[in-house]
């Protein structure tokens, strides 16, 4: 039965809002389980969070927190081995992120204080070897540093980072912004200056020099401040539009330079979760407020509903652009872009009449306590 696609107002930011910080919360509770009025390692159920492809799509790759801690773990979608990257006691590692080519992956360390707490302020970008070695912290400074990216040619990384860690409120961090280090010099350029409320899905482009990215609620356009003068802000914004630029939901840019989008979206969709194939010919969004709705992005505007996902924690695609991935705290949907048919379903837990769920769905599995092995041992 065919849903309805619910059209909100352009201006309806408050109630936007009000559902973002909802959403920015349950992604930090992903990354740091409260106990008491402290942040700690420890969740009270195994789940999973933040969602990628490996290099040539045929692994997932996702945090993993259990009562004794948590893991990158990257799981074989063909011959359902488990695999896990472990961190030292001291640090928190999460969303694992390969290089194009296979040979890295890029990660977010988080330390841990003595107190057990997780220390937001002191996260870094580090890349190691895919099979473990060479472990290496590639940025410095303060800052919530999140969803490492590799440029096609291995060079730079892409990331958001959130300069403000907030003492009080609903959301522990601020201020999300794009930035890129270069591997070669260690230099870290900061790329925006919006100071968004919340940041996301930062991929490049095959020319290594455009990126696209997730950007909502930016309070500050052209060196004006939202809350210092709401009119003037406005009109950087209408004045960016009628240029076809926008610094809103999908954005595209080229370095520091705010650039003409190339997507045209329908009236009132409010794209969000951009996901980019490896060589830009396939990108596919998320409406906003419908529920979970991935739709394929086509030139001419008919843009193919892909998978209706309903909520999700994260979402992922394939390189080849194949594969739409679905993550949420308790499965993984690998989902065929070109017929939205189930690939693959692993779930932590057994759920009502499972075994005979697997003779109907051969394409389930059940993900395994432990891995295999250690990649970094």
């Amino acid at each position: 039965m065919k849903q309805v696609l619910h059209d909100f107002p352009v201006d309806s930011r408050i109630s936007r809002t009000v559902v973002l910080y909802l959403f920015i919360l349950m992604l930090f509770l992903s990354l740091v389980p409260p106990t008491g009025n402290c942040m700690s390692m420890r969740d009270p159920k195994d789940s999973i969070a933040n969602l990628s492809f490996n290099h040539n799509g045929k692994k997932v790759v996702f945090d993993r927190c259990k009562n004794d801690g948590c893991q990158i773990q990257v799981y074989d979608l063909e011959t359902g081995e488990l695999a896990a990257y472990q961190s030292p006691q001291n640090e928190r590692w999460t969303m694992g992120k390969y290089s194009y080519d296979g040979k890295r992956i890029a990660f977010s360390v988080i330390p841990i204080k003595p107190n057990d707490e997780l220390d937001l302020g002191a996260m870094q970008i580090a890349v190691m070897d895919a099979d473990g070695k060479n472990y290496k912290k590639v940025t410095t400074g303060h800052g919530a540093k999140l969803y490492p990216a590799f440029s096609h040619n291995g060079k730079k990384i892409l990331y958001a980072c959130a300069a403000r860690i907030r003492e009080k409120g609903k959301t522990p961090a601020a201020d999300y912004d794009a930035w890129e280090v270069d591997l070669t010099t260690a230099k870290q350029t900061r790329l925006t200056y919006f100071e968004y409320f919340y940041m996301g899905y930062l991929t490049y482009f095959p020319d290594d020099e455009r990126y696209i990215y997730y950007g909502e609620l930016p309070a500050v356009c052209e060196g004006v401040r939202s809350y210092q003068n709401e009119t003037a802000f406005r009109k950087k914004m209408i004045e960016l539009g009628q240029k076809g630029m926008n610094i809103m939901n999908v954005v595209v840019m080229k370095g520091k330079e705010m650039i003409p989008n190339p997507y045209i979206f329908p009236a009132k969709t409010f794209p969000e979760k951009p996901l980019l194939s490896k060589d830009g010919s396939v990108l596919i969004y998320e409406k906003s407020m419908s529920a979970g709705k991935f739709f394929l992005y086509s030139p001419d505007g008919n843009h193919r509903l892909v998978h209706h996902a309903g909520s999700v924690q994260s979402v992922a695609l394939s390189p080849d652009g194949n594969l739409l991935g679905i993550c949420r705290d308790d499965s993984i949907f690998a989902m065929r872009v070109s017929d939205d048919q189930y690939y693959r379903g692993i779930f932590l837990r057994r759920f009502k009449d499972w075994d005979a769920k697997v003779l109907k769905m051969p394409y389930l599995r059940l993900l395994l306590e432990k891995p295999f092995r250690i990649l970094n041992k």
